[in-house]
C-alpha cells in the first residue's frame, strides 16, 4: 500500500520517516526501532506515538513509500479503543 511519508534529517543527517499518513490517519513516528537496506529498498521499523509499530519501505529507484507491515499491538491506546 503506497503511503505519504514526511521525512526529516536524523542525527546522522539521513532523511528518516517523521510522520506518515495511512488513509486519513496521521501517525507520528516516536522512534525508529530498526533500519536496514536491501537494494533498492530502505526499511524502517517504526514505533508511533500511540505505541503501534509499522514497517515502512522506501524504494530508492521509484522514490515511493509503502506500508510493508503492521505489527500486532501489545495494547491499544485509549484513543483507539
Amino acid at each position: 500500500m503506497n503511503i505519504c511519508v514526511h521525512t526529516s534529517p536524523d542525527r546522522r543527517g539521513e532523511n528518516a520517516p517523521h510522520v506518515f499518513y495511512v488513509g486519513r490517519h496521521r501517525l507520528l513516528v516516536a522512534g525508529i526501532r530498526e533500519r536496514w537496506v536491501e537494494h533498492p529498498h530502505r526499511y524502517y521499523e517504526v514505533t508511533c506515538d500511540d505505541g503501534r509499530r509499522f514497517l515502512l519501505r522506501y524504494d530508492t529507484e521509484q522514490c515511493t513509500w509503502e506500508l510493508a507491515g503492521v505489527y500486532a499491538p501489545r495494547y491499544l491506546s485509549a484513543r483507539y479503543r
